[in-house]
């Protein structure tokens, strides 16, 4: 369940000890938590430590550089050379006259080149890289929104196996003092050995149910701790009860517009539109369709000198030779071709398109059962809650008439012990059908991309 508006104190303390946190060292960093953790507290650690949301947070940091440096597009290229030249065979004079001088057979020379292309792809390549931005935090809001399911059902998870040792517990105890009784009786010649025997077997047969539950648990809490960023052994337990609300909603409420709503269909619209606008950008690319603007700038000096006796920085020796600024209209012609390359490559673009397309109505439709499959199991768990709590009520009725009247000689153990086996695992199968409920809610609120509180009421309410 997500930190609700009403913030918990335990969730105030918790960040504010997370923002004292010093980063300098793994050993230094270390997050102080109350034994007795709540749901919202749980929540909140996890989300801080977990690795996922950290590797989402990473892509998304890097989507927004993009998205914040668009004007980056207006940098022209630009590139430096230079070259050292030596001629294979010896020059000779530029005029055939008596005591003209060869050039050099060494020369150098510089250059400097400067170009940016200016094509109506620069409109559609900005709103790419901010859909690109919006699309990562979608990414990053559904994984935020997994953890938040996830550590709630393992909190749960959590309640229910301490409840189900509750109740073994409680049944040992009551073992405990039949068998002390049986002893007594015994003693005082009341039974025979055969029972007090019979007493001390029920007793014991409890102890390993009761020993695997609690290994269940220390596993469930390693689990646990782990998702919460925690060390491994920290002492914490999870403080709460598993009380599910009344849903808000029902089977005919759910629709393809609610539905529309959900992370994953959200995140194949964007992509949708993402394809729209990179059919657009390559349209309007150096080789897509359209005519462009090429600016160039070049300077390409030349050492007229021997570069290894004359003085690099004698003006007079520099010359140069075609540098220029340029201003050119380009028409790429490439696309224009039948079955060309670019065309082809739009081509794969729109059938991406369509097959996305296609993709978002097989997932509002698997949404859509999935939706309602919940619905239903929620309500026949109610349903099934009702049963238990009649049943119950009668199951503790009988087990008290059969404890009476084994005290009172009338009945053997083996009723009172049945009579109980059938009033705890009632009363354990209700809080299996709460846990399922809680389950299916928050599954619910996922499908849904929705807050447990928009979509449940508490009683009275």
């Amino acid at each position: 369940m997500r930190v609700r508006n009403v913030i918990h104190p335990a969730v105030i303390l918790v960040a504010v000890l997370l923002t004292a946190i010093s980063p300098v060292t793994a050993e230094t960093t270390r997050i102080v938590v109350p034994d007795r953790i709540d749901l919202d507290t749980a929540v909140a650690l996890a989300l801080h430590s977990n690795l996922g949301i950290e590797s989402e947070l990473v892509a998304l940091r890097q989507k927004k550089l993009i998205a914040d440096t668009w004007w980056n597009r207006f940098y022209p290229n630009v590139s430096a050379s230079y070259s050292l030249r030596r001629s294979n065979v010896e020059p000779e004079p530029a005029l055939p006259l008596p005591g003209a001088e060869a050039p050099p057979r060494w020369s150098m020379g510089a250059g400097l080149n400067l170009s940016l292309d200016l094509t109506l792809q620069t409109v559609p390549g900005i709103s790419l890289a901010q859909l690109q931005y919006r699309q990562g935090q979608l990414s990053l809001e559904e994984a935020r929104r997994q953890v938040e399911r996830d550590v709630s059902k393992l909190f749960y998870d959590l309640l229910l196996t301490r409840e189900r040792m509750a109740l073994v517990e409680e049944r040992i105890a009551t073992a405990q003092s039949r068998y002390n009784q049986a002893q007594i009786n015994f003693e005082n010649g009341l039974i025979d050995e055969f029972s007090l025997l019979s007493a001390q077997v029920a007793l014991e047969n409890q102890r390993p149910g009761l020993a695997s539950l609690r290994v269940a648990y220390e596993q469930q809490l390693l689990a646990f701790r782990n998702s919460l960023g925690l060390p491994l052994m920290e002492p914490v337990e999870p403080h709460g009860a598993i009380d599910p609300p009344r849903l808000a909603i029902r089977l005919e409420s759910v629709d393809q517009g609610r539905l529309r709503d959900r992370l994953d269909v959200q995140q194949l619209e964007m992509l949708n539109t993402i394809r729209q606008e990179q059919i657009r950008a390559g349209e309007y690319s150096q080789a897509g369709r359209a005519p462009f603007v090429r600016f160039g700038l070049n300077f390409d000096p030349t050492f007229g000198g021997d570069p290894w006796e004359d003085d690099w920085f004698d003006g007079d020796l520099w010359d140069q030779r075609s540098g220029a600024f340029t201003i050119t209209l380009v028409q790429p012609l490439d696309a224009w071709l039948p079955f060309s390359r670019q065309r082809n490559e739009r081509a794969e673009l729109e059938s991406e398109l369509e097959r996305n397309r296609l993709t978002i109505e097989q997932a509002l439709r698997g949404a859509e059962i999935r939706v309602r499959g919940l619905l239903l199991a929620i309500e026949s768990s109610r349903q099934t809650i009702r049963a238990l709590e009649d049943n119950i009520a009668l199951a503790r009725r009988a087990y008290e008439l059969a404890e009476i009247g084994y005290d009172n000689g009338l009945r053997e153990l083996l009723e009172v012990q049945n009579a109980e086996v059938e009033l705890k695992d009632a009363e354990f199968q209700l809080l299996q059908e709460k846990k399922n409920i809680m389950d299916n809610i928050l599954d619910l609120a996922f499908e849904l991309n929705a807050e447990v509180e928009d979509i449940t009421t508490r009683s009275g309410e």
